[in-house]
């Protein structure tokens, strides 16, 4: 064995700054993000999809939300918010046009406290369809 060691371990270093990024605040996100842009662009963007979660969209303008939410089936849209925190679920409502809100706020009151799974699959599929107009650079998500 050499006299020199390598004291350093490193284990799957990108998913844990994955996770520090899904931690950090918004502003101090898209720093790191940018800064790391500049060094290593196909890097900065694999960690910035990779921290986007159902939470992020509630960081969009109303516009870029208005559109994400406009094209989600009511009846998705009900299950997802059903686990949302209220500000989010009142702001969403009141983005999107009135038959729609209502149709989705009926989903909204049913007893589904064993559908959590549901409702979580919903909020997956409003996350790809944020992610499909951002790649389509009709919103910006990250």
């Amino acid at each position: 064995m050499s006299g020199q060691e390598n004291t350093g371990v490193y284990l799957n270093g990108k998913k844990q700054v994955i996770e520090l990024l899904k931690k950090m605040e918004g502003s101090d996100k898209a720093t790191l993000l940018r800064n790391l842009k500049a060094r290593n662009p196909i890097l900065a963007k694999e960690l910035a999809e990779s921290c986007v979660n159902f939470d992020s969209i509630w960081s969009l303008d109303d516009n870029a939300l208005r559109s994400v939410l406009s094209h989600v089936q009511p009846t998705i849209l009900g299950l997802a918010l059903h686990i949302t925190q209220v500000k989010n679920q009142r702001r969403a409502l009141a983005l999107i046009e009135r038959p729609q809100a209502m149709r989705a706020f009926e989903i909204m009151q049913k007893d589904l406290s064993g559908n959590r799974n549901e409702c979580v699959r919903a909020q997956q599929k409003i996350l790809e369809f944020a992610m499909k107009l951002h790649k389509n650079q009709i919103i910006t998500l990250y």
